[in-house]
């Protein structure tokens, strides 16, 4: 069985490949990314409620 692989195929078939596969590790880094940032306010973020408190006590604190 004689078996030839064209030149031109071997890089057609390296360039889909690493196309694709960049495409999928930028796609997927970018999502971290993402997701990092919309989780890191959430827990450092203070709430509506924590920034009315804070604000009463400023007050109060000036006021004396």
């Amino acid at each position: 069985m004689d078996f030839k692989i064209d030149i031109r195929l071997m890089i057609l078939v390296f360039t889909v490949a690493a196309t694709l596969g960049g495409f999928y590790y930028t796609t997927q880094l970018r999502l971290d990314t993402i997701e990092a940032k919309l989780e890191a306010p959430a827990h450092d973020c203070p709430t509506k409620k924590q920034v009315q408190n804070l604000s009463k006590r400023v007050k109060r604190l000036e006021s004396k």
